[in-house]
């Protein structure tokens, strides 16, 4: 079987790869243009140039089919943001014979912005965190209740200890447009508890497999937990929207249950899924193949993974002595990193990035700045920005013969 990848380069992608290449299938990717080889596991057999798919998606689109038309393969995973015009227009990929499973796009639509998911939560009565509102201007925004405030947009979170840093926002975000179309911004206050991370597939509304895990560090070190309210939740939203392929959620662990801050409609991280015993990705090809998977049980609890390389980015916005530090514990396994299992790079099985991941670790160490800039932009190009949404919304411009 021939597995294609809506990206290459994202730490889901590359953990998708990796498990796919563990079973011994063939994996491809698509990648804008000046993404680095050394960014691919090992198990990635090619890779395909597209268009930057934040600046363009129906552009995206299009070369992907391209890539479809010249390549036999089976299967397309949407990896990213890149399922919400795959959604839109999922005969462009299933009419080359090409498996692939997205949500319905109207199911999409109703988690595709925090807003959206947000009144969606609150239809079927999922917890979320204390003085959660969704206000559609510049105005509303000003008269939420005092700080401290999360404020989340498309495609950013601020949070808010001031009142005078709540109005100069309003002002910003109204600038920026963030209001325009009726498009809405959500308002949440804090909430107490450490951060708790789900993910599942879904057949048709039925759900297949689920997983959870507490966030130790960050996202660089994770710990699974079975957690039956997650699953019962999960699933309550998943058949309320009759969602099909993969979906994720992020929630605060509370005194009383998950508080839900934040829903993904695609398949985020399933490495220490993978290391708990649960092969998400194993039901998300089987599901885009058209097949119906039994559900899978939970994983074994309290298995902890970490991700080095986004340990050290994460550690480089501190400056290059954090960074210095933090390289130090996850080379001598201190601290979080006791007893964790690397999710992303494996330099014993793929030989090949060792020299990209020293490269980026002296890279952070000598340059975390311009580093980081160059890491940003180039998570920027697969982002779904406001105006990218609003094009896929639109529909697919005319084909030029």
């Amino acid at each position: 079987m021939r597995v294609l990848l809506g990206d290459g380069f994202g730490v889901t992608s590359r953990q998708i790869a990796m498990a796919i290449g563990r079973s011994g299938q063939d994996v491809a990717v698509l990648a804008p243009p000046g993404r680095p080889a050394f960014g691919c596991p090992q198990s990635v057999v090619a890779v395909h140039e597209v268009p930057a798919f934040g600046a363009d998606p129906w552009a995206w689109l299009a070369r992907t089919e391209a890539v479809l038309r010249a390549e036999p393969y089976e299967v397309l995973l949407a990896t990213n943001a890149h399922v919400a015009v795959l959604a839109r227009e999922p005969q462009r990929v299933t009419a080359h014979g090409v498996a692939l499973a997205v949500p319905p796009f109207a199911a999409l639509r109703r988690v595709a912005d925090r807003a959206s998911a947000a009144n969606t939560l609150t239809e079927i009565a999922m917890p979320q965190p204390a003085g959660t509102v969704v206000v559609h201007t510049a105005e509303e925004l000003r008269q939420v209740a005092d700080p401290p405030l999360f404020v989340k947009t498309l495609p950013a979170a601020y949070r808010v200890e001031r009142r005078e840093q709540l109005l100069r926002l309003a002002d910003t975000l109204e600038r920026d447009g963030a209001f325009l179309d009726g498009a809405g911004v959500l308002v949440q206050e804090p909430a107490e508890g450490p951060v708790l991370s789900a993910q599942a597939v879904f057949e048709h509304g039925r759900l297949v497999a689920v997983h959870a895990y507490e966030h130790l560090r960050g996202s660089a070190v994770k710990s699974s937990v079975v957690l039956p309210e997650v699953r019962e939740q999960v699933a309550m939203l998943g058949g309320h929207l009759g969602w099909h392929g993969g979906l994720s959620l992020d929630a605060v662990r509370t005194a009383h249950g998950p508080a839900w801050l934040d829903v993904r409609p695609y398949l985020t991280e399933p490495g220490n899924a993978a290391a708990s015993g649960t092969d998400l990705v194993a039901a998300l090809i089987a599901v885009s193949r058209g097949e119906a998977p039994a559900s899978m049980p939970w994983g074994r609890p309290d298995v902890r993974t970490r991700q080095a390389p986004g340990a050290l980015t994460a550690a480089a916005r501190a400056g290059r002595r954090r960074v210095g530090r933090e390289l130090v514990r996850i080379v001598l396994r201190r601290g979080p990193y006791r007893d964790a299992v690397e999710e992303t790079l494996s330099l014993r099985r793929e030989p090949r990035r060792i020299g990209g991941s020293l490269l980026r670790t002296t890279a952070l160490l000598t340059a975390p700045a311009r580093t980081l800039a160059r890491i940003d932009a180039a998570q920027a190009q697969d982002a779904l920005s406001p105006a990218a949404w609003r094009r896929i919304l639109a529909g697919a411009p005319p084909r030029v013969p």
